[in-house]
């Protein structure tokens, strides 16, 4: 059994247990764009997918109940610039991303009615920013954007709550089918029940391994990340579907089969 995972700070929870835990497969990282499209090669069994890419149609089914989340302000998810975000006519926007720049081009025309050119980049603000008028930054590289009180920053995620009132679902465990869901799920559950209890190791580690303040990884992962997903997270994920089919971001509205144990 082979598991993707980003390697962000936000999915960290869901997976630092994994090993502890006897899982004796593969647990491989990758960007998102990444990770769907060895889901759909075969490469993997289950991903952390990018909600969009399941709704392109990788995978088969998403597993109930866990992913990565945020109801209201999730600081990793968000445009960045030198001035206040108006009306902009380029944005950079990281190239492993797929969720954050659907949901970047659905807010974009709702708010605005515009459609700037975006301009795939790796995520390097500085050079984004050389270019473009503004950027697109995800995980952490945008979380320590979120740090820099010089900079303005658009958080999506604060974006779509104040558009819809609901929660946003960036990336859930998408297998690729049924018989595969039903092996991994518990395994998978175990892991962030583990993960959930031991965060305070996790936040001590992260900010050791990636140089950031541990108040900041704490107050991160437990005040605007959320790991466990509900009946508002599926109709959330509803929302998006549509709303990105009406601006023709998305050809047709997938039907969601979510695998519940």
């Amino acid at each position: 059994m082979v598991i993707g995972s980003v390697p962000f700070l936000n999915a960290v929870p869901l997976t630092w247990a994994l090993p502890r835990l006897g899982f004796d497969g593969r647990l491989v990282y990758g960007t998102p764009a990444q990770l769907a499209e060895w889901l759909q090669q075969g490469a993997i069994d289950v991903g952390l997918i990018p909600v969009a890419q399941y709704l392109r149609g990788v995978g088969e089914v998403l597993i109930d109940r866990l992913g990565i989340a945020a109801d209201g302000a999730v600081r990793s998810v968000a445009v960045f610039s030198h001035q206040p975000l108006t009306a902009p006519r380029t944005i950079a926007v990281d190239a492993g991303s797929r969720s954050s720049v659907l949901l970047l081009q659905v807010l974009l025309r709702w708010r605005w009615g515009l459609t700037p050119q975006l301009v795939p980049m790796e995520p390097d603000l500085e050079r984004m920013l050389a270019v473009t008028d503004s950027a697109l930054l995800i995980g952490d590289a945008a979380l320590r954007a979120s740090l820099n009180t010089q900079l303005h920053a658009w958080d999506l995620a604060a974006a779509w709550k104040e558009w819809t009132g609901l929660p946003f679902v960036f990336a859930a465990w998408v297998a690729r089918d049924e018989e595969v869901a039903r092996k991994i799920a518990p395994l998978l559950f175990a892991a962030h029940a583990e993960g959930v209890r031991r965060l305070p190791t996790i936040v001590a580690e992260e900010a050791e391994r990636r140089h950031l303040p541990a108040e900041v990884v704490q107050h991160y992962l437990t005040e605007h990340i959320r790991h466990t997903l509900s009946e508002v997270h599926h109709e959330a994920v509803q929302r998006f579907a549509r709303a990105a089919a009406e601006i023709g971001a998305l050809s047709t509205v997938r039907t969601i089969r979510w695998f519940t144990l």
